[in-house]
């Protein structure tokens, strides 16, 4: 038995899934046992100021459907979502905490980001592949019975205008893409490379 969850959550930083059992879970406390809490780090809290995006909805469905599949022992997630939990230092604790639980993972960095203002290194429009300014990423993680030592996580960014994208996106899918090995290492544990290379 396995578990797959596949999907496109709400991004909300003022989330109004607001329940006591999903913040429960997000802070490491299910059914009272012990789970992976995003809001500490090595067992440390995180001290935030301002930990608020933590409570994005698009955090909570990641929290839910990581939960699922440590309950399975094994399965696989496939979300596009808000990319900044990528590299924010927020979201250190997160990225720790899927770590620790998912052999493999694969983060394509679609971009887009208009709050950011990005732009592709070449200096060409950057645009978003929906119709919003935060930019967005997918993410597909694998967690396998055998659980290794050490994780296996990769990266890969896509930068252009919405069509390239596009046309992009349809005639490739994971085996065919070019994916750059990630080394996260404490204290943030990035899901980003150190340097990015334009995909063509």
């Amino acid at each position: 038995r396995f578990t797959v969850v596949i999907g496109n959550p709400p991004y909300s930083g003022h989330s109004a899934n607001s329940g006591e059992w999903i913040a429960n879970l997000m802070r490491g406390t299910c059914e009272n046992k012990k789970t992976s809490n995003y809001f500490m780090v090595n067992g440390e809290s995180l001290n935030e100021r301002n930990p608020k995006w933590l409570n994005d909805d698009y955090v909570k469905f990641i929290r839910f459907a990581h939960w699922q599949i440590d309950i399975t022992g094994c399965g696989f997630l496939a979300f596009i979502t808000n990319h900044s939990y990528l590299d924010n230092p927020t979201f250190r604790g997160m990225r720790h905490s899927l770590m620790e639980s998912f052999n493999k993972a694969y983060f394509l960095d679609l971009h887009g980001n208009s709050k950011k203002k990005e732009q592709a290194p070449d200096g060409s429009t950057d645009q978003n592949v929906f119709e919003i300014q935060q930019g967005v990423s997918i993410n597909l993680s694998i967690k396998q019975q055998q659980r290794k030592m050490d994780c296996s996580f990769y990266s890969a960014d896509l930068y252009g205008d919405q069509d390239k994208k596009y046309r992009w996106l349809l005639r490739n899918d994971a085996t065919g893409t070019q994916w750059k090995p990630l080394n996260p290492q404490a204290t943030y544990y990035l899901f980003t490379p150190q340097d990015i290379s334009l995909m063509d």
